[in-house]
């Protein structure tokens, strides 16, 4: 294998196009578009993949090459084995000039379903279109021999999307400049290795233990044992003879690869710290692990899922998340198709961990597992998990050791505050998982007695997936990161002890980033009276037009609940719905509305009458009130754009009446 290079993959749409999400808006579009955090449209690295397989087999088949080649570059359905130095990896495709606002990008299109020439009943849909002319562009990895063919069957991808068959969805597909992966400078001999992660492209990192039914949560962190798999992985592939001699290190305890987490700034980061409790106003903040109780009416305080200490105040954050709709085929037919969503954590964020090593001289080579780029958790051949190394550099030990730990022997008591930092449970004599052994954690200290006198914590199962044997790993219940435990020993430990302790951890599956504890300093824990959210900032939306958005589903989710009230049927609302339309087809002239409407309230008698009064008084006043005071937002505003909303109001209600909106 002579390598692999990275291109970039430059999309630009010649028609309107729809990039379906999955998901229609109450009120809005029964079709709507992918949009990122920002409002922005962009196009899944799944779907990219799909159409680069389907291109891909074709001209294997035009040029009389193996078509099995595809299955080679592009894997096949259900498979679970190593990094292949061959196979793609591409990322979605985000706009390249995105304007100021982005609803500049979409438009609105009306469909309907004819029978024996007449529209159908139950067929009006509306679907958010991507104006044609925009143009979007993401990165594809492959080996090197294999670029020339990769960037053929780009090109030859012609259509995207949904309603191809409607001329939706023309793009012309072009390859950037190559960049072939550059290698990177070895690490010196290190106790500890210290990186950094920039997430370039959503990661998906699947929580078995909160997904249910087709939702797939995820994990607000990047786990040791994913970091582990992709050091792994790439030191198998790479330098297999020193892996082969080594593999029993990086394989156990003497190896320790830490969590990931998301950090902001420059702070240090730790699990949130369980215990705490506020008032509702959350001024009042006060711990129960200091001396067992708390004041009455309290509640336990957020604090999202990882704070820093700063003096007297916990600051806190959690990681940005976001989530999908994909479908999962078998062979392709309606019956066997399965939508699910996905949530994963969303691009744009840091993460840092730690390689702890019982042996320094495996740092230098373990750094060549971080080059420049590096892909990290599930579907990482479909879009997601790729992953830019911003640090990387030797240490003596993770950063909250020095900046939260006892650092001298005066620092030390008999009272001492023990988190953990990930997942941790201790065995007891038989092998069996209990928690936190007594006798054992001071046997580790140096001290006669060590007892638990006060805690706060929470526990789950933590278990894993072995992709050589394919099978899952039996789970175990643990103590959740951030419990916290008082403990009282028989005499203060030695400050050796206490490091010593922390350096290796406690209890089962440290290799995998468990069983990482820090003993905070007694006078900075018990001094902490306060909070603060420094939660990480999402993309800056600055477009006004995402807001004008939302105020118009408020406004139309808010005013559907009169008119199912209305004794109205679902085709006399669709009547005044498709006047409506009419009116703004004629530059927002009522005429035949306002006939309709009279009509029906003074000609056909009064108890028929009575049916119309209602909706004519909400149609006049949407009418006759401007747009800005009617939704409390400023916007375009004419007699169009007061006429479409209220189709969209008729619209969702009535299919609401017939139940299709439920």
């Amino acid at each position: 294998m002579s390598g692999r290079i990275t291109m970039q993959v430059t999309m630009e749409l010649k028609s309107d196009a729809i990039l379906g999400s999955g998901f229609s808006v109450p009120g809005g579009e029964d079709v709507a578009v992918c949009r990122d955090e920002a409002g922005y449209p962009y196009l899944k690295g799944s779907t990219l993949k799909g159409l680069l397989r389907e291109s891909l087999e074709n001209w294997l088949t035009w040029t009389g090459q193996d078509v099995s080649v595809a299955n080679e570059l592009l894997g096949e359905s259900g498979w679970a084995g190593a990094a292949d130095g061959r196979r793609v990896m591409l990322t979605q495709l985000t706009l390249d000039e995105p304007p100021e606002d982005a609803e500049r990008c979409y438009g609105l299109r009306t469909f309907t379903s004819l029978e024996n020439g007449v529209v159908k009943e139950k067929t009006l849909r509306m679907a958010s279109c991507i104006h044609r002319g925009l143009k979007f562009s993401g990165f594809l990895t492959c080996a090197k021999e294999d670029a020339d063919l990769i960037s053929s069957a780009l090109r030859g991808i012609k259509w995207v999307g949904t309603m191809r068959s409607r001329g939706f969805g023309q793009v012309s597909i072009q390859t950037g400049q190559v960049k072939e992966n550059v290698s990177v400078e070895a690490l010196k001999p290190a106790a500890c290795i210290r990186y950094r992660l920039h997430t370039e492209a959503p990661v998906l990192i699947t929580d078995l233990g909160r997904s249910r039914g087709n939702s797939y949560e995820t994990r607000g962190y990047i786990p040791g044992s994913a970091i582990r798999g992709m050091v792994i992985s790439s030191l198998a592939s790479q330098k297999p003879d020193w892996f082969a001699k080594h593999k029993v290190e990086l394989l156990s305890d003497q190896t320790k690869f830490l969590d990931a987490v998301p950090i902001v700034k420059d702070h240090v980061p730790l699990p949130s710290i369980k215990g705490f409790y506020e008032d509702k106003e959350e001024k009042r903040f006060e711990t129960v692990v200091k001396n067992g109780d708390f004041t009455p009416g309290l509640k336990r305080a957020k604090l999202g899922s990882f704070c820093a200490l700063e003096g007297e105040t916990v600051v806190y954050w959690s990681a940005r998340t976001d989530g999908v709709t994909r479908i999962q085929r078998s062979t392709g037919t309606e019956e066997e198709t399965r939508p699910f969503q996905t949530r994963y954590l969303s691009a744009g964020q840091d993460f840092e961990g730690y390689i702890c090593l019982q042996n320094p001289e495996l740092a230098p080579e373990l750094s060549y597992a971080f080059p420049e780029t590096v892909w990290l958790g599930a579907d990482r051949y479909e879009g997601f998990g790729k992953c830019t190394v911003t640090l990387r550099k030797a240490a003596e030990a993770p950063s909250w050791i020095a900046l939260y730990g006892p650092q001298n022997q005066e620092q030390v008591g008999t009272v001492l505050y023990l988190l953990a930092v990930s997942p941790l449970t201790m065995v007891n004599e038989l092998g069996e998982p209990c928690g936190i052994e007594e006798g054992e954690l001071a046997r580790k200290l140096g001290v006669e007695r060590c007892t638990i006198s006060f805690c706060s914590t929470s526990m789950s199962e933590y278990g894993g997936y072995n992709r050589t044997w394919k099978s899952r790993s039996p789970a175990v219940r643990m103590y959740d990161r951030g419990s916290i435990f008082r403990l009282e020993c028989s005499a203060p430990p030695a400050l050796e002890q206490i490091l010593a302790v922390e350096r290796e951890g406690l209890g089962i599956r440290r290799s995998e980033g468990y069983g990482q504890v820090l003993f905070l300093r007694q006078k900075l824990f018990e001094g902490l009276t306060g909070k603060k959210n420094v939660q990480m900032e999402r993309k800056k939306i600055s477009s006004s037009g995402a807001e004008l958005r939302r105020k118009r589903y408020d406004w139309i989710m808010q005013e559907s609940g009169s008119i199912l009230k209305m004794k109205l049927s679902p085709s006399q609302l669709g009547d005044i719905q498709a006047l409506c339309e009419k009116a703004i087809a004629s530059d927002g002239q009522t005429d035949e509305l306002n006939a309709y409407l009279e009509r029906n309230l003074n000609e056909r008698g009064a108890k028929h009458g009575n049916r119309f009064v209602e909706i004519d008084a909400k149609i006049r006043q949407v009418l006759e009130t401007p747009l800005a005071e009617t939704l409390k937002a400023a916007g375009p505003d004419s007699n169009a754009e007061r006429l479409r909303l209220l189709c969209e109001l008729f619209d969702y209600s009535r299919k609401m009446k017939t139940g299709e909106g439920n």
